[in-house]
């Protein structure tokens, strides 16, 4: 009786290696499969064509919308400059009007053409 019982623990171990053998080998298959290339299906080249197209397109709409932006804003810049000369020459108008008006100015000219001033004639004026 431990005849037989030697036989099979014998079997059993003589077994376990064959088994490890057949699944190294499935593993080594399975990573030569893995290791080749797998061509493009259409859909894949439709779908890569699509992105690219894309992907240019929105290239191209970014460089334009940069470049309309970039030309807006040299108008505004140039918009600006324009308003600050005529404010500017406004005032500059304005302190000659405030010169020219002056009560100082307007008697030394009086006295020039021989002009005299009359209190009873003086009305005062707001703007």
């Amino acid at each position: 009786m431990l005849d037989n019982t030697a036989r099979n623990s014998n079997q059993t171990a003589v077994e376990v290696p064959q088994k490890k053998q057949q699944v190294d080998n499935n593993v080594h298959q399975a990573i030569r499969v893995n290791n080749q290339a797998v061509p493009f299906s259409k859909l894949e080249k439709v779908l890569l064509v699509c992105i690219g197209i894309a992907t240019l397109v929105m290239m191209i709409f970014l460089v334009n919308l940069r470049t309309v932006n970039a030309q807006q804003q040299r108008q505004i810049q140039d918009v600006a400059a324009q308003t600050q000369v005529v404010i500017s020459k406004n005032v500059t108008l304005r302190q000659e009007i405030s010169e020219l008006s002056s009560s100082s100015r307007l008697l030394q000219i009086a006295k020039d053409h021989h002009l005299t001033l009359q209190a009873n004639n003086i009305r005062n004026i707001s703007k």
